[in-house]
C-alpha cells in the first residue's frame, strides 16, 4: 500500500513541484491550498505525512497543526519557510522539522522516507 502525503501550499508551483516529486517517488498525494483545506482533507482522511507551507492565506501552517495536535492528530508534519530563524523558534515545537525555504528537495523526501518508510 503506498504512503500517503498531503502538500499545504498557497504557491502553486511550488505546490504542483512538491506534489509532482512525491508522485513520481511513488506516494499518493493530496493538495490544500491553505491551512483551511489542510484541516478539511487531513479531519476526512489518514496520511502518514504532512508537509505545510507556514505563510498562507486563512489559516498559517503552524496554526494548522496545533489545531491537529489538539484534536488528537499525530501525523507528522514538516514544516517549509521562508521566515527568520528567530521567527522560526517560536513556532519549532510543533513540527518534526521545519526546512528554509528554498529547500533541499532530496533532502526533504529523504527526511520523509526516515519518517516513514518507503
Amino acid at each position: 500500500m503506498s504512503k500517503r502525503i498531503l502538500i499545504a501550499e498557497d504557491e502553486q508551483e511550488a505546490r504542483e513541484l512538491l506534489a509532482s516529486i512525491a508522485t513520481m517517488k511513488g506516494y499518493d498525494v493530496y493538495t490544500a491550498t491553505d491551512g483551511v483545506d489542510l484541516l478539511k482533507i487531513a479531519d476526512n482522511e489518514r496520511f502518514d505525512v504532512i508537509i505545510t507551507d507556514l505563510m498562507m492565506a486563512n489559516l498559517n501552517g503552524a496554526s494548522a497543526a496545533e489545531i491537529m495536535k489538539m484534536q488528537g492528530n499525530t501525523t507528522p508534519v514538516i514544516a517549509l519557510t521562508a521566515l527568520t530563524p528567530q521567527d522560526i523558534c517560536l513556532v519549532q515545537d510543533k513540527f518534526a522539522r521545519i526546512y528554509r525555504k528554498p529547500c533541499d528537495v532530496k533532502e526533504l523526501f529523504e527526511y520523509v522516507e526516515s519518517l516513514i518508510g518507503k
